[in-house]
């Protein structure tokens, strides 16, 4: 049984994320930890605490007080086994380091002093991820050569080894392959990535899992070995999804038929769905679920994105999210109707609908869980937590001009799962 709150709750104010760094909230006992960055002034790096339990906001606190207002900078966080919370951070490729703190006896607002991590390339894009059954925690980043590169720690965060480059473009000249994450805590982490930024290229998406030090396509074929074969490549992984291979053609335009990666989730079996974007115009975005059924991959378009959120970052979208714990329940953010595309005055809203593997856009019915937003407020970048008995579904409300020129809260919904 689920019960739900009615209407929105806030839990962080004027804190923006990106969505390539990750966990960037997480469920800690009866607690909703979320981090952000301030929009204005120096842009301080926050942490807002929110207590699920009596639904209701219980502090904020200041991670670093200036770290520039850029969403790129948003914290991601861990529950280490000992009750403590680690926290990585890195300012948006403006440093060869990342920065650190973990709290003082679990208390989510009180952290201890910051450390930094050297790294040997400017970094941005945090994203931990724990391998319990190897004793490893990965931090999986933006580094060697701008492309998708390795941190390992032994000891829950508390120190590092030598970086790893994790995949590699095949594109000539530097390009940026981008990647999203989905660990089951233990033994595998599942990705998905692109060639490169879809301004620059026309992507196709691809996927492989990770363990035991080596990739492997969905079917458990393994691919290679990281330390002994270098790092994957695009045209070594498995491609769900062939975008137009067209180079961009103007400045702030993305490459017709490119794809960006948004979500990615496990199902109970351990098959891997994978929700993204396909850029066609600047007005016309389409979100795509690809979902492996244990034979073959199953991609289909199930909902029209709208509009990019800027003309400059064409691909920027108001995303697709999934419910870890249930892949089939999908969150969307859009400004026009998500099943025909018809223009519904320029503000994205959020919808929810569950997709099963036959549905596509033609047969899901969206349900809106905003509506009426004003028209120069923006309802963003969806995020599902399932753990500890809550479902909590986020997302980021108030003005967005560009990553550095914004002012959002983070707003959301409570539902006991009674699991």
């Amino acid at each position: 049984m689920m019960t739900e709150r009615p209407g929105p709750d806030i839990f962080l104010r004027n804190g923006g994320w990106c969505w390539f760094q990750d966990p960037r909230a997480i469920v800690h006992g009866n607690h909703l930890v979320i981090g952000g960055v301030e929009g204005n002034r120096a842009g301080a790096a926050v942490v807002g605490v929110y207590n699920l339990r009596e639904r209701r906001q219980t502090g904020r606190a200041v991670l670093h007080p200036e770290f520039d207002h850029d969403d790129h900078n948003a914290p991601a966080f861990y529950a280490r086994p000992d009750g403590r919370i680690l926290a990585v951070y890195a300012r948006h490729h403006g440093e060869s380091c990342f920065r650190t703190r973990l709290t003082v006896s679990g208390d989510p607002l009180r952290w201890g002093p910051e450390r930094q991590i050297a790294t040997g390339d400017p970094v941005t894009y945090a994203n931990l991820h724990e391998l319990s059954d190897e004793g490893r925690l990965l931090n999986l980043f933006r580094g060697v050569r701008w492309n998708p590169t390795l941190l390992e720690s032994a000891d829950g965060g508390i120190t590092w080894g030598r970086e790893t480059h994790f995949i590699a473009s095949t594109l000539e000249g530097r390009h940026r392959p981008y990647a999203r994450f989905a660990g089951n805590g233990r033994n595998t982490l599942h990705v998905a990535f692109t060639d490169a930024h879809p301004r620059n290229f026309g992507n196709s998406l691809y996927y492989a899992a990770f363990r035991g030090g080596g990739f492997y396509r969905a079917d458990g074929t393994r691919i290679k070995d990281l330390e002994r074969e270098g790092p994957l490549r695009p045209d070594e992984a498995e491609r769900v999804f062939a975008g137009s291979g067209r180079p961009g053609t103007e400045h702030g335009r993305s490459a017709p038929g490119s794809a960006w990666v948004s979500s990615v989730a496990f199902d109970a079996a351990g098959h891997p769905h994978i929700g993204y974007s396909l850029y066609i115009s600047n007005t016309d975005h389409r979100y795509r679920l690809a979902s492996w059924d244990g034979r073959r991959w199953r991609d289909r378009e199930v909902a029209f994105a709208g509009r990019c959120l800027y003309d400059i970052e064409s691909s920027y979208t108001g995303l697709i999210e999934l419910d870890p714990l249930d892949p089939e329940h999908v969150v969307i953010s859009t400004d026009v109707d998500p099943a025909t595309g018809a223009d519904r005055g320029g503000t994205h809203e959020i919808y929810r609908a569950r997709v099963r593997p036959g549905d596509d856009v033609v047969t899901i019915g969206w349900e809106p869980v905003t509506y009426n937003t004003p028209i120069h407020t923006r309802n963003i970048r969806p995020l599902i937590l399932n753990r500890n008995g809550y479902r909590v579904t986020l997302w980021q409300r108030g003005q967005y001009a560009t990553y550095t020129d914004y002012r959002m809260d983070t707003i959301g919904l409570v539902e006991d799962t009674g699991r």
